[in-house]
């Protein structure tokens, strides 16, 4: 199984090393420096598990800035960036949801989105109509 992880921060991570145990991971960041340390298998956050898991070697994982070819390969795509909450306009930032939706709807892939992030019923309504494979 081909699974892209978008966002490589603790959550992202996380997910991607414990998957990429098993399956075939690809991580997706807009930060060019957590993708190449990814990629050389060192741990762009401080955290003894994550870190160990990398230095492993043992894990089918790689990182990149280009999410195009690993979306379009993906079975499964992990959302797993920041969706922070306004408090003035009283709701959540599901922008880069809607960025990875948006991006898979223009690759016409058909990917089960998983979604690690706080957000509102609409949110989710919104995801479920973009995943018929998942219904």
């Amino acid at each position: 199984m081909r699974i892209a992880v978008a966002g490589t921060g603790y959550v992202g991570l996380s997910i991607a090393c414990l998957l990429a145990r098993r399956h075939e991971v690809c991580a997706v960041d807009i930060v060019r420096e957590k993708v190449d340390l990814v990629n050389v298998g060192k741990s762009p956050i401080a955290d003894k598990e994550i870190e160990e898991f990398l230095a492993s070697g043992k894990l089918n994982l790689s990182a990149t800035c280009q999410p195009e070819d690993c979306y379009r390969q993906a079975d499964y795509v992990v959302k797993s960036t920041p969706t922070n909450y306004d408090d003035t306009k009283n709701y959540f930032d599901t922008s880069t949801i809607e960025g990875v939706l948006d991006l898979l709807d223009s690759l016409d892939k058909k990917a089960c989105v998983v979604i690690t992030a706080t957000v509102t019923v609409v949110s989710t309504a919104n995801v479920s109509r973009h995943n018929p494979k998942c219904k």
